[in-house]
């Protein structure tokens, strides 16, 4: 046993003392510590180019990217010249904007449609002194406000409010409201039955007033003049362009007529255009609504006795011809008995049913042989209506 272990001990002692025959790299420094990779490796330091150049750093870029350098503060400049500009910009902006500062974009709108807005100086004048309107809200003006709607507003308790012109134009759709405009309750119209009878001591006319679908029995005066002993009113049926029918009213307000009566159904309504057109006179003189003309005509003519009139272009036939009348046999009418004038479309003229309930057709002869060639060949309905009104007031 003892042997055995000798000889182990032995062949240990003997391998240490054989060298091997790989030689281990860098064996001398195993054992020892940790060796740095990095500094067994070849360096090479990278010249700059100042370096080669032989400058310092500062002077070289300096010379190098002078260029860019200058390119840079031009740059800089125009950028330092648009912002001002811009500022400026701004600035002018703010001070524009700085003079509409009363204007206010919902404001503008119409908050009520159930609103009217009558512009125009003679127009808001006017509605001011009759004072047929249910009620007057404010008047908006730009500028001076003359000196009469300043007093008419103060005694009725009307409100003034200045503001920009650009709300007058949205208020009246860019019309020529003569930088004024009252803000009101629309034109509400009594729509009547019939005409009554006349008393000329009294000189007023009655007629049946439509009422919550109750007919009350009301009077109107008329005026008696020089060669008009009895009232005249006019009666229109289809005229839609407001224009025209702002002129009618206003030649038949200067001439003398006392009423006027609309076809409810077919005539344009009274707005604010209207009343710039009549210049006011929509205020002034008196106006109703008819539903039924026929029943109309019918019920005036049989228990008023009132005479119906009808203008426009005569047609050869018998019923005509036993109606005709010219424009200077109107004369001398008012003198004998009350009329109604009656006054049709612009271009079709009366409707038949209504010539053949009126008891007279008036024509206005025209004064120029035509060949067919001229497109003249009538007058507009309210030169027309004049023309008649004067022959019937004269």
């Amino acid at each position: 046993m003892l042997g055995t272990v000798s000889h182990i001990i032995s062949r240990r002692f003997a391998s240490r003392m054989v060298k091997p025959g790989v030689k281990v790299p860098n064996e001398i420094h195993l054992g020892t510590k940790a060796s740095n990779v990095e500094k067994n490796l070849p360096r090479e330091r990278r010249v700059k180019a100042w370096e080669k150049a032989g400058e310092d750093k500062n002077s070289w870029f300096k010379r190098k990217y002078a260029h860019v350098h200058a390119r840079e503060s031009k740059r800089e400049a125009a950028r330092q010249t648009h912002v001002k500009r811009m500022v400026n910009a701004q600035s002018q902006h703010q001070d524009h904007r700085a003079k509409f500062s009363k204007r206010n974009v919902i404001s503008s709108l119409r908050s009520n449609p159930l609103m009217e807005y009558v512009y125009g100086t003679n127009s808001v004048v006017s509605a001011l002194r009759a004072n047929k309107r249910e009620y007057f809200s404010r008047i908006l003006y730009y500028g001076g406000l003359p000196l009469e709607i300043q007093q008419l507003a103060k005694s009725a308790g009307i409100s003034l409010e200045s503001v920009d012109k650009h709300r007058l134009n949205l208020l009246t759709n860019y019309a020529v409201h003569n930088n004024v405009v009252l803000e009101t309750k629309s034109l509400q119209l009594p729509e009547i039955k019939a005409l009554g009878p006349y008393n000329l001591e009294n000189q007023t006319f009655s007629y049946q007033e439509s009422f919550f679908d109750e007919l009350q029995e009301r009077n109107q005066e008329f005026i008696v003049k020089e060669g008009k002993q009895f009232p005249l009113g006019i009666f229109l049926d289809e005229v839609v362009d407001p224009h025209n029918l702002g002129a009618i009213i206003r030649s038949a307000y200067f001439l003398g007529a006392d009423f006027m009566v609309l076809s409810r159904r077919n005539c344009a309504p009274l707005t604010p255009a209207v009343s710039k057109t009549s210049s006011g006179a929509t205020e002034l003189l008196p106006i109703f609504t008819v539903d039924k003309p026929l029943d109309f005509f019918t019920k005036s003519q049989t228990e008023g006795g009132w005479t119906f009139v009808a203008s426009g272009m005569t047609k050869n036939d018998k019923f005509s011809q036993k109606k005709r009348l010219g424009a200077s046999d109107l004369r001398g009418m008012l003198q004998e008995l009350p009329v109604m004038l009656v006054v049709g479309n612009e271009g079709a003229g009366v409707r038949t049913n209504l010539e053949m309930r009126s008891d007279f057709l008036v024509e206005i002869p025209q004064g120029r042989e035509t060949s067919g060639t001229s497109s003249v060949d009538s007058l507009n309905v309210s030169v027309a209506t004049a023309i008649l009104l004067n022959n019937l007031l004269n």
